[in-house]
């Protein structure tokens, strides 16, 4: 890739993020957070044999953004879910 062109990309990335703020939209998604049904939408289960981390984000497949209160766009995120390794 282009050094430019990637400098390019970042540059207007940081400044979109910058509106953003100034707007008050704020990104919602991050790995580890509690499976909430109103800011993530699930796209696929990650077995684990850690109690802990079930129905928690195991990554982020697309940032959701909320203006206040209200969700912009659901952030699209695996999940984990916990299996008993005795079954």
């Amino acid at each position: 890739m282009d050094e430019n062109w990637r400098k390019g990309v970042e540059y207007i990335y940081s400044q979109m993020n910058t509106v953003f703020e100034e707007y008050g939209v704020k990104a919602v998604g991050e790995v580890g957070e509690s499976f909430d049904p109103v800011i993530h939408q699930p796209v696929e289960m990650v077995p684990t044999d850690k109690k802990e981390e079930d129905h928690k984000v195991s990554s982020v497949v697309q940032k959701g953004y909320k203006l206040g209160e209200r969700v912009l766009r659901p952030a699209r995120v695996n999940l984990y879910e916990y299996k008993d390794g005795d079954k």
